[in-house]
């Protein structure tokens, strides 16, 4: 009949209850603690003195109340143990199961045939069901969630699994007292055998919308299991206390609880404000931390949520120099000096090896000598140092050579006092020309050592 079956929770806690997120919907189980009473309870099968409750079989459910006898319903002493309620003042109390032997029912009282095929004429067990109509209709497709308290008699002798919830569509009136076999729409797979504390049973189902009653009791066709919990005389039964039954729209999902539903959250595993979809905004800044370049630091949307501290135009985490206003050129650094480019552009030839060699020609030692002097002046000035060669040769001795002078006017520099944390020489031998490689002019061009400020971080 049912979408879906969800196997049921199991929790054990203290006697009050616990309000969450679904007590935010009205419970459409109108006295689920069985509070309201037609007229006090006095002794054993008296189900129908709590407003809207029945059996649904030929069981007869008890109620307990405050001013009953402690030798048969009274609480918290009673006849079957000892308990207050989960809340208010009442519970009721059911046999999940009594092995017994009886007569063939299907067939003596005229059931319909589903019944025959269960094959019951060797084994009839007994068992008690409670029922009670829903306050309003349910929702097909919608998610409910089922919740009521149970738990296992001081008195009882046997434990069982299978308790759960089947939602009907009509009132049940079967004309035995055995099970009832219908697959529940809720149901605990684990066998309830806590005496001491009330038991949380609880599940999600989806409607159909043709839903009317809740039938609450064990269903031997949920794979129900069943041990022996002996104190004392063995009655051959399992008999439970029930309280606290609900049934209520199960409210939206929201796993990172943040106030927004999954399905309007573009972040439903990490909270966050409704301004940002529900996406943490660490930094405060409108924008959700996974489409902020600067999480940690505000900036506004047309910067990728990224300040721009000097206000040159480029955001921090682009800028070389983020508290100095540059240029794009320079990486957000200043404009280098006219008479240090022009430094740098005389070092393109001014600077002279021995012939094949790595050797630094004396004649160079006065450009590189102002170069140390400009990196002395500016401690913010990071040098890459690139050689280059023409093509006449070996490729790959052009490479090495160029690596070679390029490591060679490095070493100048450091031992000049420049910090070699400053420095790096790379070399792109004949890869890079700037001039005709076919001329004796444009191969002078293409034999250069080239410098290339950059700032410290």
């Amino acid at each position: 009949m049912k979408y879906n079956h969800f196997l049921m929770l199991l929790t054990t806690g203290a006697l009050a209850p616990v309000v969450t997120a679904q007590d935010q919907h009205p419970n459409l189980v109108q006295n689920g603690g069985f509070e309201t009473l037609a007229e006090p309870v006095t002794t054993w099968d008296q189900l129908d003195r709590a407003t809207g409750w029945s059996n649904a079989n030929l069981g007869s459910v008890d109620v307990y109340g405050k001013g009953a006898a402690s030798n048969t319903v009274g609480i918290p002493q009673n006849d079957q143990g000892s308990t207050e309620a989960f809340e208010g003042v009442s519970y009721a109390g059911f046999v999940a199961w009594k092995d017994e032997q009886h007569p063939t029912w299907p067939k003596a009282l005229n059931e319909p045939m589903w019944w025959n095929k269960h094959d019951m004429t060797d084994w009839n067990p007994y068992t008690e069901y409670l029922q009670i109509a829903l306050g309003s209709p349910l929702t097909a497709g919608q998610k409910y969630v089922v919740k009521f308290q149970v738990k296992l008699a001081g008195n009882s002798d046997r434990a069982v699994s299978g308790i759960g919830a089947y939602m009907a569509p009509n009132e049940v009136a079967l004309r035995h007292c055995g099970p009832i076999m219908e697959m529940p729409d809720v149901v605990h797979k684990e066998v309830v055998r806590d005496r001491q504390n009330w038991t949380t049973v609880t599940g999600v189902f989806t409607a159909d919308g043709t839903e009317r009653f809740v039938v609450i009791g064990a269903f031997p066709e949920a794979d129900m299991k069943k041990e022996n919990a002996v104190e004392g005389w063995d009655q051959q039964r399992a008999y439970y206390y029930i309280d606290g039954v609900e049934v209520r729209l199960k409210p939206e999902d929201d796993r990172d609880k943040d106030g927004i539903v999954d399905k309007e959250d573009s972040c439903p595993d990490q909270a966050g404000p409704a301004s940002t979809k529900g996406c943490p905004d660490t930094d405060g800044d409108g924008i959700a931390d996974k489409d902020d370049r600067c999480k940690d630091a505000a900036g506004p949307a047309n910067q990728s949520g990224c300040p721009d501290t000097d206000g040159d135009g480029i955001i921090d985490p682009d800028d070389r120099c983020p508290k100095v206003a540059g240029v794009a050129s320079m990486r957000g650094c200043p404009e280098l000096k006219e008479e240090t480019k022009k430094l740098f552009e005389k070092a393109l030839t001014g600077i002279q090896f021995e012939t094949g060699s790595s050797k630094i020609k004396s004649s160079s030692f006065p450009i590189l000598n102002d170069v140390v002097k400009v990196m002395q002046e500016n401690p913010s000035y990071e040098l890459d140092i690139h050689g280059h060669t023409d093509n006449t040769g070996n490729a790959d001795k052009n490479l090495q050579l160029s690596k070679d002078r390029a490591a060679a006017v490095r070493e100048y520099l450091v031992k000049k006092g420049v910090g070699g944390d400053r420095l790096r020489s790379e070399g792109f031998g004949q890869t890079e020309p700037v001039a005709d490689n076919s001329t004796p002019a444009g191969r002078a061009k293409n034999r250069r050592v080239e410098f290339k400020v950059t700032y410290m971080q």
